[in-house]
C-alpha cells in the first residue's frame, strides 16, 4: 500500500513539471517557443496556447478561428476541395 501510494506521488510531481496545452496566455511568449501561439478561443471565451497549423492541416486565412500556419508554410485553398490549408510557400 505504501509502494501505490509512494508511486501516485511521484506520478502526480512529474506531470505536473509539464506544460499544460490549455494554458491561459495573453501573448504569445507566454506559450511554448516552437509550434504554439496564443490565439483566443471561441468556445472558451479567453486566450489560450494552440499548436499552429502544420503541413496538410485546415488554416483560416482571416485567423480568426485558427493560428498562423507554421514557419515556411501558408493558408492557401486546395486545388481540389477548396478548403484551406496550409501549404509550403512557393517562390
Amino acid at each position: 500500500m505504501k509502494t501505490a501510494l509512494l508511486f501516485l506521488a511521484c506520478i502526480s510531481v512529474a506531470a505536473a513539471q509539464f506544460w499544460h496545452p490549455l494554458a491561459p496566455c495573453e501573448t504569445d511568449q507566454q506559450c511554448p517557443p516552437t509550434g504554439y501561439c496564443c490565439h483566443y478561443s471561441t468556445v472558451l471565451l479567453f486566450k489560450l496556447c494552440e499548436l499552429k497549423p502544420n503541413q496538410g492541416w485546415p488554416c483560416d486565412p482571416t485567423v480568426v478561428s485558427s493560428c498562423e500556419c507554421n514557419d515556411g508554410l501558408l493558408c492557401q485553398p486546395d486545388g481540389t476541395t477548396g478548403q484551406y490549408t496550409c501549404q509550403p510557400e512557393v517562390e
